[in-house]
C-alpha cells in the first residue's frame, strides 16, 4: 500500500527531479516507511511506501534487469506467490520477495493483458522504455484511486488530487459540470474531477501515452456481468457462496505484519471477521469506535459479534467533531466531497491505526449483495417485462426519446436519479446562477449513460450495477481509500475480491434480495444469501436487525447556535460561492433549517455539501 505519482514530457526535455520530489512529498502520509524516485530522460516515477509485504526488499520505482521497464504501484496483489511460480517456471527471475514486482515480470511475460491475471486493488504506472511509452492502470472496482492530467507539454498522474497540483502544466479551472454532480451526489463521479485538467482513471480501465504524447485509451479491460445461472439449487448456490467468502477472505490475509479489521454492528464486517477468525492461528484484533451520540452507537452490537468470533476485541468512544476537522477532510479529498461519514471513517481508521498498520473492512456489501433500503422500492415499481415485449418497450423508449416526446418521463433511471436527498434538480435550479442553469442536464445525463450500460435484465441487477460504477466506487471506497490513507492504514475489502463478485453475479437476484414469507414476517431481505451463510456463525436475529448505518447527526451538527457559523461561512465574500449560485437560495437555507424530528426542513446534508465546497474553494485560494 503505497502513494504513487510521476509524470512525462512529451517534449523529450529531461525531467525534472525537484518536480517529482514536490508531488512526492504531498503523498507522506500515504507511504511513512520510505519514498523513492526514478528518472530516465523525459519521465519521473516517485513512490512512498507503507509496507505491508516483504518489508526488506519491496522498495520502488521497480525495475527490470536491464532497467528499461520501471513501475510504481499502490496495492495488493494477493495471487502475487501463484503468479510467481508460474512467472518462474517460465524462466523470470525476481529480484525482491514483493507482491507488486509480478506486474512488473507478468509485464514482460503477458504485456498489459497481466491485468487480466491480477488479483486485489491496485493503481500502478509502468515505463516500457523499450516501446518510450508509459502505462495507468487501475483495479476492476477502483479500491485504488489514480488520477492524471493531460495536457499538451506531458502527463501527470498521482494516487491523490493534492500531488497533481504539485505539476505545473495543470488547469486548475473549474469544471462545472462536475459541480453539478457533486450538488445532487455529493461526491464528483470518474472520470470528472472538480479541476478542468485533471481526470480520474475510472475502475477497470487502462490508459497508455507515447512519449511524442499519443494517448490509447483509457479501454476497460473487466465488468461486471449480471448473468444469473438458474441451475443449482438454493443449498448449492449457498455452498458455493461459502466457499467464495472463505476464499476470499483467505486470500486477504496474506501480511507481514500485525493487522487486524474494523467491526461495526452489521452483517457485512461481521461476517468478515468470523471468516478471518477462524482462517487464524491467534485471535484477530477487531476495532470498533463509538459515538457520544447514542442512535449513532452500534458498540453493544460490534461486542456481540466480536465475542462470538472470539476476536481481541478494542472499543473506543470519539467525539463528531465534524467542524473541526473539515480543513484536513478537504486537503486529503482534495476537491469537494460531502458525505459526512468521512467523519467517522477518519476516526476509525485513526484509532486503528495507533495498533496496527492494516485491517480489513466489510465494505461493498450493500452494493453487491443488494443491502440497501431502496432496492425493495425500485423492483417493486419496476417489475421485470420478459422476452420480446422487454424488447419492444426498450425500442420504443428510445425512438420516444430521440424524438424528444419522452424526455423526463418516469422509468428505473429516473427513479434511481430521483433519490437523492441533496439538492435535486428543482432546488439546483434555483441555485445556480442563470447563465450556469444549463448545467442541470449533466447530471441526470451520467445517470441515464450509466443505466444504459448496466448489465443485467432485471432491475435489481441493473441498479446494482449503477451503483456499483457509481457510488460504490467514487463514494464510499474513495472515501476509505482517503481516511486510511491520511493515517498511513491499510484497508482491505474482501467482499469486493472480483472472484467472489463474478460468483454472486451469477447467483438468481432472489438470493441477494427475497420477500419472505408470511411464516418469516413477509418483509424483504436484503443480502439473503449473505444472511443465510453467516448463520453458521450468528444468530439470525443479530443479522436481520435493522443497522443505524455509519452516518452522523449532520443536521444537528448545523441548527440552532452553528446558524452564525453558516452565515458567515457561506454567505461572506471568502466563501467564493457568489460566483455561481443565488445567495439568496443559500440563506433561505440557512434560515429554513430545522433538525428537530418531522420539522421536514433538515438542510443539514445540503449545508455541509457548501460548507465543503466553501472550504475547498479557500484553501485553493492558498
Amino acid at each position: 500500500m503505497c502513494g504513487i505519482s510521476g509524470f512525462l514530457n512529451f517534449d523529450r526535455k529531461p525531467a525534472q527531479r525537484s518536480i517529482a520530489e514536490a508531488m512526492n512529498a504531498r503523498l507522506l502520509h500515504r507511504g511513512p516507511d520510505g519514498g523513492d524516485i526514478h528518472v530516465d530522460g523525459p519521465l519521473a516515477l516517485a513512490h512512498r511506501r507503507l509496507a505491508i509485504i516483504d518489508p526488506a526488499t519491496g522498495r520502488q520505482p521497480l525495475l527490470s534487469r536491464d532497467g528499461r521497464i520501471a513501475l510504481v504501484a499502490n496495492g495488493e496483489i494477493y495471487n502475487y506467490r501463484e503468479l510467481r511460480a508460474e512467472l518462474v517456471a517460465r524462466g523470470h527471475a525476481f529480484a525482491t520477495n514483493g507482491d507488486c514486482e509480478t506486474i512488473l515480470v507478468g509485464y514482460q511475460e503477458w504485456g498489459i493483458e497481466v491485468l487480466q491475471r491480477l488479483r486485489g486493488m491496485f493503481a500502478f504506472a509502468l515505463w516500457d522504455g523499450c516501446n518510450q511509452r508509459l502505462y495507468l492502470a487501475r483495479d476492476r472496482v477502483g479500491i485504488k484511486p489514480l488520477c492524471y492530467a493531460l495536457g499538451h507539454d506531458g502527463i501527470a498522474f498521482a494516487s491523490e488530487l493534492q500531488a497533481l497540483r504539485a505539476w505545473p502544466h495543470v488547469d486548475r479551472g473549474v469544471d462545472l459540470d462536475a459541480l453539478d454532480h457533486y450538488l445532487h451526489l455529493q461526491y464528483i463521479p470518474a472520470p470528472l474531477s472538480i479541476y478542468r485538467g485533471i481526470r480520474k482513471l475510472e475502475a477497470g480501465h487502462w490508459l497508455s501515452v507515447d512519449a511524442d504524447g499519443k494517448v490509447d485509451g483509457p479501454r476497460r479491460y473487466w465488468k461486471l456481468e449480471w448473468r444469473p445461472d438458474t441451475h443449482r439449487s438454493e443449498t448449492e448456490w449457498l455452498a458455493a457462496l461459502d466457499a467464495g467468502l472463505k476464499d476470499a477472505v483467505g486470500s486477504h490475509l496474506v501480511a507481514d505484519v500485525p493487522f487486524g479489521a474494523f467491526l461495526s454492528g452489521g452483517v457485512d464486517s461481521s461476517t468478515v471477521v468470523a471468516y478471518a477468525a477462524r482462517q487464524l492461528e491467534t485471535p484477530l484484533r477487531t476495532f470498533t469506535i463509538g459515538f457520544d451520540v447514542p442512535e449513532f452507537d452500534e458498540r453493544e452490537p460490534a461486542r456481540r459479534f466480536a465475542e462470538i468470533s472470539a476476536t481481541r476485541h478494542s472499543e473506543e468512544i470519539v467525539g463528531l467533531d465534524a467542524i473541526e476537522l473539515l480543513p484536513k477532510l478537504v486537503r486529503h479529498y482534495g476537491e469537494p466531497f460531502a458525505d459526512s461519514s468521512a467523519v467517522c471513517t477518519w476516526r476509525v481508521c485513526e484509532a486503528a491505526r495507533r495498533e496496527v498498520p492494516m485491517v480489513l473492512s466489510g465494505d461493498g456489501g450493500d452494493e453487491v449483495l443488494a443491502g440497501y433500503s431502496y432496492f425493495p422500492r425500485l423492483v417493486e415499481a419496476y417489475p421485470p417485462v420478459q422476452g420480446r415485449t422487454r424488447r419492444l418497450r426498450r425500442l420504443a423508449g428510445n425512438l420516444l426519446r430521440a424524438s424528444g416526446l419522452l424526455q423526463g418521463a418516469p422509468g428505473l433511471p429516473q427513479a434511481w436519479y430521483g433519490r437523492s436527498p441533496f439538492f435535486d434538480d428543482g432546488l439546483r435550479g434555483r441555485l445556480w446562477l442563470q447563465q450556469h442553469r444549463g448545467r442541470l442536464g449533466a447530471t441526470r445525463s451520467l445517470i441515464e449513460r450509466h443505466f444504459a450500460q448496466a448489465s443485467g435484465s432485471d432491475t435489481l441487477s441493473r441498479a446494482q450495477s449503477v451503483d456499483i460504477a457509481t457510488y460504490l466506487t467514487n463514494d464510499n471506497l474513495a472515501k476509505v481509500d482517503i481516511a486510511s490513507m491520511a493515517h498511513g492504514l491499510e484497508v482491505r475489502v474482501p467482499l469486493l475480491d472480483h472472484r467472489l463478485l463474478e460468483l454472486i453475479a451469477s447467483m438468481p437476484a432472489d438470493l441477494r434480495l427475497r420477500k419472505l414469507d408470511e411464516a418469516q414476517g413477509g418483509a424483504w431481505c436484503g443480502k439473503y444469501a449473505l444472511k443465510k451463510v453467516a448463520s453458521q456463525f450468528h444468530p439470525w436475529d443479530m443479522l436481520t436487525t435493522t443497522k443505524r448505518g455509519f452516518s452522523v447527526p449532520v443536521g444537528k451538527w448545523l441548527d440552532g447556535d452553528a446558524k452564525p457559523f453558516l452565515r458567515e461561512r457561506l454567505l461572506g465574500e471568502d466563501a467564493g460561492l457568489a460566483e455561481w449560485f443565488d445567495m439568496d437560495v443559500v440563506r433561505e437555507l440557512i434560515d429554513e433549517h430545522d433538525a428537530s424530528e418531522g420539522s421536514g426542513r433538515d438542510h443539514g446534508h445540503r449545508l455541509w455539501a457548501l460548507l465543503v465546497l466553501a472550504e475547498w474553494r479557500s484553501a485553493e485560494a492558498e
